[in-house]
């Protein structure tokens, strides 16, 4: 029954928007000229739909548990995700990627959250408001094995409230 369930999700999931980001790959190869010389291959580009989403959001919220039941809550939020996985080869050691450099993000009005740099791996954490909102995240990750590209899309202020509630999943994520 399970994975008939399954089923039902991923095949809905595809007729509901899960394609190929072209946006994702456009930022990957504005990445890609700001270091010469580097190359990033494609391993998984995906953009996922918000029927996903409502279908995982729904079925999560009629499991008997509170961190499905959480899971649920910050599925309800969320409209769609774009996640681009590219490896890193022949990435400068000292490159540094300024978000000046990429004009895309300045264009848009793209605003840096957060900015870390240890050693060799970058990430950046944007975020764009309309309507006094935050409705768009970015985050990159930058190393030299792989370079990351996700994007979100949707209500995020709830999600970013639920996050901060959660400290174990704050915790998770920032180690």
């Amino acid at each position: 029954m399970i994975r008939q369930l399954l089923l039902v999700v991923v095949f809905g999931s595809v007729l509901s928007g899960c394609i190929v980001s072209r946006e994702i790959s456009h930022i990957r190869n504005e990445i890609e000229a700001e270091f010469p010389g580097a190359e990033f291959d494609t391993e998984v580009i995906i953009s996922v739909g918000p029927g996903l989403f409502k279908t995982l959001g729904w079925i999560l919220s009629r499991v008997p548990d509170e961190d499905a039941n959480l899971a649920a809550a910050f599925l309800r939020d969320v409209h769609r995700v774009k996640v681009g996985v590219f490896r890193t080869r022949e990435l400068p050691i000292d490159g540094d990627l300024e978000l000046h450099t990429l004009r895309r993000f300045e264009r848009e009005g793209w605003s840096m959250a957060a900015r870390v740099r240890e050693d060799d791996e970058q990430v950046w954490v944007m975020y764009r408001e309309r309507y006094g909102h935050i409705r768009d995240m970015f985050v990159l990750v930058l190393d030299p094995d792989e370079l990351v590209i996700v994007r979100f899309e949707g209500n995020l202020n709830e999600i970013v409230r639920l996050a901060l509630e959660d400290e174990m999943f704050v915790m998770d994520i920032f180690g």
